[in-house]
């Protein structure tokens, strides 16, 4: 059974990032003892105070992350982020973090509240 992990605005209903099987960095997230948005569930609120503790704790402002990130085309992006942490190299996997963290930092500037749903 895999780790499915995303990122949408709760009141437009936007998805911003959907991760398959990436557990590591989904685990800075939840490392962060989110409580849950609705009682039952395990669906919690992402603000930016928890997206700066996951990039700070990511190498993501290095340079060849920068540069290999913005070469990163879209099609690229959307298959690490469906393969898996598990078939790939933190190298290969930092430049996709990059722009998710970019993504929900631009989410999170937005008046719908930010929600990461995920299932085990």
């Amino acid at each position: 059974m895999g780790l499915h992990t995303g990122f949408l605005t709760l009141g437009a209903k936007t998805e911003i990032a959907y991760l398959r099987n990436h557990r590591d960095f989904s685990n800075l997230f939840f490392e962060q003892d989110p409580k849950p948005h609705w009682a039952g569930y395990t669906d919690f609120l992402v603000d930016t105070s928890m997206i700066d503790i996951v990039a700070a704790r990511l190498p993501l402002e290095a340079a060849c992350v920068v540069r290999a990130e913005a070469r990163m085309p879209e099609a690229v992006f959307e298959d690490i982020c469906w393969t898996g942490e598990e078939h790939q190299t933190l190298t290969g996997l930092l430049p996709a973090y990059r722009r998710v963290i970019r993504r929900l930092r631009n989410a999170a500037a937005d008046p719908f509240p930010l929600l990461c749903v995920w299932s085990a």
